[in-house]
């Protein structure tokens, strides 16, 4: 049992309160947390697990809640059982599956339509716009989501899906393909 709790993850809770005005502020708040992929334990209290980026982006964004008038503490802990962390990890793995599942979903429609003879740029700049948040969803992916495989499969298959479209139009040319 010593060796689980030595392997356990460590995190990181920042407990802040910002003015209601200027609402801004808080925007910007929730706007990085949300980058982060920080959960919320209840209203002003996020958490992340620990590693070097997540430490230095939150201390970073403890310095900005002061500035901006607010009180904000960082904590390092360890929730008391096994079944809490687990449903921590849970939690985090949860958003991210979603997440992913939407990128599957939304990468599959666009190599359908690639297939189907969509040969328009607005399907490069959908599947550019899906890569971006893929790339997004993997640094909030602290627990390696399993859908994070079959996300990356989806894009693949429809890049080359939106390649060979781009491909077929150049060699149809403009004297008709029928």
């Amino acid at each position: 049992m010593l060796g689980d709790m030595e392997q356990r993850t460590r995190w990181l809770i920042l407990v802040y309160q910002l003015p209601r005005e200027p609402s801004r502020h808080r925007v910007a708040v929730w706007r990085k947390l949300k980058t982060l992929g920080a959960l919320y334990l209840q209203d002003g209290a996020v958490v992340l697990p620990e590693d070097a980026v997540t430490r230095e982006q939150l201390e970073w964004l403890q310095l900005r809640i002061r500035e901006a008038g607010g009180e904000a503490s960082l904590w390092e802990a360890k929730p008391a059982t096994l079944a809490e962390e687990k449903a921590l990890v849970e939690a985090f793995r949860s958003s991210r599956d979603e997440a992913y599942a939407n990128i599957i979903s939304e990468a599959e429609r666009v190599r359908r339509k690639a297939e189907m003879g969509g040969r328009d740029k607005a399907l490069g700049d959908e599947l550019a716009k899906l890569e971006r948040g893929f790339r997004e969803e993997r640094r909030r992916d602290y627990f390696r989501s399993p859908l994070r495989k079959e996300a990356a499969a989806a894009l693949k298959a429809a890049r080359e899906a939106v390649r060979g479209s781009e491909g077929s139009a150049g060699a149809l040319g403009s004297g008709g393909g029928s």
